[in-house]
């Protein structure tokens, strides 16, 4: 009988068992932010999630991430979705120069970031996509896809049946390629925000159910104070990061979240309830 490629036994060498083990600690992608860096940033072979609701702060994330990842000149490949590739790189162009870099070194950095924007192509089938991001990443020998977003692109127009086929597609492309991937989700309206339930993704709910590294993000104005928040609902191999809070500032000049510190739930459940305004809630 043909032995099938998916089966095996139980059983891992000394030296697989030694890979297996410190590619958990391997810290590729580095990141300033805590909620990263507490599992040593993306993950190659990993699928991982950002969800939040709508204008909580999505595209924020993504050219937060993208600034980092730029920085380290790792090469990206971005996916738009519901912007043209113009207006969505404006504000990470402008990041980049309020830093003050000569124009050179602005060209050096955004270079290694590789757009295909949905409303500027003329891809509306799955096939065309996932071959030409293949084609993409293998070509430019790319280091990470990031998709903004699952929940606006054609994708998400499709059956549930086909959704949920296709988010696991997601996930073969980042384990056959070996890179991270990282899709952002629009959740519905939560009747209850303290609940940060990523579960209440829109369309299919695969990529949060097979992700490795599910974030839930949320804003919350305290008074005339917009304050923003992340979630880590799922760090499937790092026990110190899973269902972590975490409170991010944003620098309004910058267009960038700069600063992340641990949160407690309870007390981001209290904030939001409005039951109790006499804590910071930082640990």
């Amino acid at each position: 009988m043909e032995k099938l490629e998916s089966v095996s036994s139980g059983y891992q060498d000394p030296e697989q068992r030694k890979k297996s083990t410190n590619s958990l600690s391997e810290y590729e992608f580095k990141s300033d932010l805590k909620v990263f860096s507490d599992h040593n940033g993306f993950r190659r072979g990993e699928l991982h999630t950002i969800i939040g609701t709508k204008g909580s702060g999505k595209s924020t994330w993504s050219k937060t991430i993208l600034s980092e990842l730029a920085y380290q000149e790792k090469g990206v490949l971005l996916y738009v979705s519901e912007e043209r590739k113009n207006k969505y790189l404006s504000s990470l162009n402008n990041f980049f120069a309020f830093s003050k870099l000569s124009e050179a070194s602005i060209k050096n950095y955004l270079e290694n970031i590789v757009v295909l924007g949905e409303l500027d192509s003329k891809i509306s089938k799955e096939e065309e996509l996932f071959s030409e991001m293949r084609m993409l990443i293998v070509e430019a020998k790319l280091d990470i896809l990031i998709f903004d977003n699952f929940t606006t692109s054609f994708l998400s127009e499709l059956p549930i049946n086909d959704q949920s086929r296709i988010l696991r597609r997601f996930k073969f492309l980042a384990d056959d390629l070996n890179i991270p991937v990282v899709l952002f989700f629009h959740t519905g309206k939560l009747k209850n925000t303290s609940g940060l339930d990523g579960d209440n993704v829109r369309g299919s709910a695969t990529a949060i159910n097979i992700g490795s590294y599910n974030y839930v993000i949320a804003q919350h104005k305290d008074g005339v104070e917009l304050r923003n928040f992340i979630f880590t609902e799922k760090a499937r191999y790092h026990n110190k990061a899973n269902k972590n809070m975490y409170e991010i500032t944003y620098s309004p000049s910058a267009g960038i979240f700069t600063k992340c510190v641990d949160f407690y739930i309870e007390s981001f459940q209290c904030l939001v309830s409005g039951k109790d305004k006499s804590t910071k809630g930082f640990k």
